[in-house]
């Protein structure tokens, strides 16, 4: 019950009923408009942000601006904003008129937000609205994507007293409120962790996320899109061999899918290095790696497929410590549709090289060659049909039209109908002869009943 009070407890809103204001402004005259957030407090904050004095050419979003003190303060200092917010606040405007801004004034919610319309933004403000969002992470994923260089956010933290006791939490949590646990409010969704806070915003696509300032209540995080202090390169570059999904083989991804991207070089050391030390770019933006293994090529570093990655081509290099950068290789994401046709050409056993028949046997591989494959094709953008049942190629060759599949083990004895799918396209079906009897299924060897 204590914590349930002290989540409760709003000591702002009294003073925001008595104000009106929830920002305090000093207007261009020297008049001073108390609101709740007393001026000296609101300067503090700005000062916090570390974000330049000198902001000319630069472009400003911020979401939630309330009152508008930020969107003020950004324009003050040279820059073109757009503030968004999902409601339309007489305050807002009024100062608005007061300063003679220039700033944009739009109702919006933050998904709602898209490069394509409203354009890319140097630095971006998040403050005081995390906490009040239902999807944090989507919202931090749409902000990332609108973001060249930092965006700020601020928000309610739930352990902000042990965080200054240098007391860290060991796993960032998150806790939800599902009525008014938290401000007596029913528009706060969640409680992070300053752990938790910097997680989701490196989850979002960032490269860093700096922890700036800390209260008892509140955490300031600079989310960065590039990175920072780089080591220097004191050693040779290393050897991007190729790049892939970590579901398939391909280098092609559908962003609207939950995707991995999985790097590949030679690595001459006998241990993985730290994640700290791993420094993978996407297009120019830092991005921060998930995992870093060793494996019999090398070194396999994985990472998330940052969000808003227009369709089409896009590149990945890698620096590790004090290794120069790698190689760049390429990948894609959302192509359209080829505009020809696709057909299956013929079909052969890929040990025999028998005609329209494969031998469990020989271990179920076929190779099939196909006309009108894209030079894009990969094992990502290909599928291979079997009676309904989606195989993963294990390689494509575009130039020749080779597939190469290995059957998987539900597939029994006896005829049965092959298509191919490739970038939306459908081939024409043609029919083939399994020869023998699958393998086990791991796990299933005992089963024999149902089985065909």
């Amino acid at each position: 019950m204590a914590l349930l009070e002290e989540r409760r407890h709003n000591p702002i809103a009294a003073a925001v009923r008595e104000n009106g204001l929830y920002h305090s402004f000093r207007l261009p005259d020297g008049t001073v408009l108390p609101g709740a957030m007393p001026i000296e407090y609101l300067e503090g904050r700005l000062a916090s942000f570390n974000l330049p004095l000198d902001l000319n050419g630069k472009r400003v979003l911020d979401v939630g601006p309330w009152d508008g003190y930020f969107t003020f303060a950004m324009e003050a200092r040279g820059a073109a904003v757009v503030a968004i917010d999902y409601v339309d606040l007489d305050t807002f405007r009024a100062i608005h008129a007061a300063f003679g801004s220039q700033a944009e004034y739009l109702q919006l919610d933050v998904y709602e937000l898209d490069a394509g319309q409203h354009g890319l933004f140097d630095y971006v403000l998040l403050l005081g609205v995390l906490y009040h969002l239902k999807h944090p992470l989507l919202a931090l994923e749409r902000l990332c994507s609108l973001t060249r260089e930092t965006c700020i956010v601020e928000t309610f933290v739930v352990d902000g007293d042990t965080w200054l006791r240098g007391e860290a939490t060991p796993i960032p949590f998150i806790e939800f409120y599902e009525h008014d646990e938290l401000a007596g409010r029913l528009d706060n969704w969640s409680g992070p962790t300053v752990r938790a806070v910097q997680a989701m915003i490196r989850s979002a696509g960032f490269a860093t996320a700096d922890v700036l300032h800390v209260t008892a209540r509140n955490a300031i995080v600079a989310a960065s899109r590039k990175w920072t202090n780089l080591p220097p390169n004191e050693r040779d570059p290393l050897v991007l061999l190729s790049v892939n999904s970590h579901l398939d083989r391909g280098r092609t991804f559908v962003s609207s899918k939950e995707a991995y991207l999985t790097l590949w070089c030679p690595w001459p050391e006998s241990n993985p290095p730290e994640l700290v030390e791993v420094f993978p770019e996407v297009d120019g933006y830092g991005i921060a790696p998930l995992k870093s293994a060793m494996v019999p090529s090398g070194l396999a570093v994985h990472l998330r497929l940052p969000p808003g990655l227009a369709p089409g081509s896009h590149t990945v290099r890698l620096k590790v410590g004090t290794y120069g950068w790698s190689n760049v290789e390429r990948f894609y994401v959302d192509l359209p549709a080829i505009g020809n046709a696709l057909r299956i050409v013929s079909l052969q056993d890929a040990r025999s090289w028998t005609d329209d028949i494969v031998y469990w046997a020989g271990g179920g591989w076929l190779t099939i060659w196909i006309e009108g494959l894209s030079e894009e094709a990969d094992c990502g953008n290909t599928r291979v049909i079997v009676d309904g049942i989606p195989h993963s190629p294990d390689a494509v060759v575009p130039a020749s039209g080779q597939v190469n599949v290995a059957l998987r083990p539900v597939i029994a004895d006896g005829l049965h109908r092959l298509a191919a799918e490739h970038r939306d396209i459908r081939s024409n079906t043609v029919t083939f002869n399994v020869i023998g009897a699958p393998p086990a299924i791991r796990g299933l060897e005992n089963l024999t009943s149902g089985m065909a």
